[in-house]
């Protein structure tokens, strides 16, 4: 099998999980969108502030998988799940994170011009996604176990089904439907945490009746030393990742309502697309991981050119039919907000299709270098294009340029920054060529 076939056989089951996620992000907020004008406007920075705050613990100790694949890869089956045993003791104690975050979110959340019930419903929906995010971190450690392993089709398979149970729930919490009360965005929260918590339960009890065979070997210090000093860094990246992009629909939700619907319908939209990239970067990772020294970069070639064949399906089908895709969001609109959100639409579709090659790309390059252990490298060089330049540029734009296509264009320039950062900064650059 080619190598490039045999990558994508091992990301598969991981891009149908992401995939899933990205059709029950779409499946709420289509439900949203119906539900309230609040709602719907809420629902973007109020989840994007609860995953900042939550990608530290979800990021940092979701690491201890790559680290799992690490051990188990040369051997070390012992110190795999040694390592395991240390990222749920770490999990347990990132509670106190959480309950930490509910006053800070609420004073972060005030600080944006936003209408009051729609400052409200964010809070309300923060609060609920916080819970949520306890038990993502604890999934993704879960995940880790089998993941680690190569077992990806197992994990894909649960985390398909999860995101099910979400799509199911959906639409009963937030509508209340047989009986229960009308939650609109709570209901989206609350169905999002069960749903997570069914995937843990589900993970969690296959661990527990089929353990992997290894000899016994206590977690000790040095288990917990490396998790935090490789999973910290990527933690930390997470969060100036996540936490910019916070700041991004933080500013977008002052704009004009139609803006708003437009620039939430382009995130559902480019979701999908990104369910590809990111089940890609997973299997590289772990691959990578699980490689030994010497061929570490060997899968790097065959995931970029995977990488461009999906951007060009995705930039064709965009030009296709990307303009309606994002239309389903506008339905309550009156004649001048379909108007708007068109005008909107219309320049978020042209955008979306110049960006997608270097957000892929940065997704991939990122993924190799923290197979490779690179954590610390790659925390430098986000910190470096987000803080040093995106955020500056995005903030200068607010107060010179206001405007939801400018605003959007600075995210563009942002990918290509940091494509082009990662590939200059790469060791392993000459393999990227096709």
């Amino acid at each position: 099998m080619s190598p490039v076939l045999s990558l994508q056989r091992l990301a598969l089951p991981l891009t149908f999980a992401q995939l899933a996620f990205a059709t029950n992000t779409f499946v709420t907020g289509y439900f949203l969108s119906r539900s309230s004008t609040a709602a719907f406007h809420a629902s973007l920075p109020g989840s994007m502030l609860a995953v900042t705050v939550s990608s530290l613990a979800i990021s940092a100790l979701g690491y201890s998988g790559t680290i799992f694949a690490s051990r188990h890869g040369s051997g070390d089956v012992p110190g795999a799940v040694a390592a395991f045993k240390a990222a749920l003791v770490l999990v347990g104690l990132s509670v106190p994170l959480f309950f930490a975050a509910v006053p800070l979110g609420h004073a972060v959340l005030g600080m944006f011009n936003t209408l009051p019930e729609v400052l409200a419903a964010e809070s309300a929906y923060y609060d609920v996604l916080l819970v949520n995010g306890f038990f993502t971190a604890l999934a993704a450690v879960l995940g880790g176990y089998f993941t680690g392993q190569g077992k990806t089709r197992f994990v894909g398979a649960v985390t398909i089904f999860g995101f099910l149970v979400n799509i199911a729930l959906a639409p009963v919490f937030i509508d209340g439907q047989f009986g229960l009360p009308v939650r609109g965005v709570v209901g989206a929260g609350w169905a999002a945490t069960v749903a997570h918590a069914v995937l843990c339960l589900i993970l969690a009890l296959t661990i527990r009746l089929s353990p992997v065979a290894a000899s016994a070997r206590q977690m000790c210090r040095a288990d917990f030393a490396e998790i935090l000093r490789l999973g910290i860094p990527s933690g930390v990246r997470a969060v100036i990742d996540i936490g910019g992009f916070f700041v991004f629909t933080a500013v977008l939700a002052e704009c004009a309502p139609a803006a708003v619907a437009a620039s939430t319908a382009a995130f559902a939209v480019n979701g999908i697309y990104q369910a590809f990239p990111q089940g890609l970067a997973q299997a590289l990772e772990i691959t990578t991981a699980r490689s030994h020294a010497e061929e570490r970069s060997a899968a790097l070639r065959p995931a970029v050119r995977l990488i461009f064949v999906y951007t060009a399906i995705f930039c064709g089908v965009l030009a296709l039919f990307g303009t309606g895709l994002l239309d389903a969001f506008a339905a309550h609109g009156n004649a001048d907000f379909a108007k708007a959100f068109r005008v909107s639409a219309g320049a978020l579709v042209a955008i979306l299709m110049a960006k997608a090659p270097f957000e892929s790309l940065v997704q991939i390059l990122q993924a190799h270098m923290r197979g490779r252990g690179e954590t610390a490298t790659v925390f430098r060089i986000q910190f470096a294009t987000s803080v040093g330049f995106w955020i500056p540029l995005f903030l200068a734009t607010r107060a010179f340029y206001p405007g939801m296509t400018a605003y959007w264009i600075t995210m563009l320039v942002s990918s290509l920054v940091a494509a082009t950062a990662l590939f200059v900064c790469s060791p392993q650059r000459k393999m990227i060529r096709l």
